[in-house]
């Protein structure tokens, strides 16, 4: 049996991350946060275990944010809202400093032209670091599917990073 406070509770910021991920809206986000909070609780006693708790509000998560985007009738334009606060990193020079910000944005751009399944995929294998088999499960699609999409969308990463570093030089 799954305890709400102690195995469900810790997983809201991966929820929350994945619907900013898709939704580009902190609002928005929250509300789904909370609204797939909500639906496991009421499931919580039925799940045998944090790791089921989490596959399933993922899923949740990820439906809810896709139905809110097609209700809305809007194109997903940018990866992320909210840009992380910038910790001074006296490691590095001020030079290399902007430069890592600079590749991050420009990062973020590259993905905020992905197809919205390419850039779900992205988050939850090589963010949120989940195996190919529970992305399958969470997206309702085959493994096979998950790697395609997932190949492809590093496919595009790679070639954007590469072109934007000729273009520069």
């Amino acid at each position: 049996m799954t305890d709400f406070n102690t195995d469900v509770m810790p997983l809201k910021n991966k929820f929350y991350r994945l619907a900013l991920r898709i939704l580009n809206d902190d609002a928005e986000a929250q509300d789904i946060t909370q609204e797939t909070l909500i639906r496991l609780w009421s499931r919580c006693a039925t799940l045998p275990s944090a790791a089921d708790a989490e596959k399933l509000g993922l899923t949740i998560a990820y439906n809810l944010s896709r139905d809110a985007l097609l209700r809305a009738g809007r194109i997903h334009e940018q990866l992320d809202a909210i840009d992380e606060a910038l910790v001074p990193d006296t490691s590095q020079s001020p030079i290399d400093t902007l430069a890592a910000t600079d590749r991050r944005h420009f990062l973020r751009a590259i993905m905020a032209r992905l197809p919205l399944k390419q850039q779900t995929i992205v988050q939850l294998r090589d963010i949120e670091g989940k195996p190919y088999r529970e992305i399958a499960d969470i997206m309702q699609i085959t493994e096979e599917q998950v790697k395609i999409t997932l190949f492809r969308a590093r496919q595009t990463l790679r070639n954007a990073y590469k072109k934007n570093d000729t273009n520069e030089l």
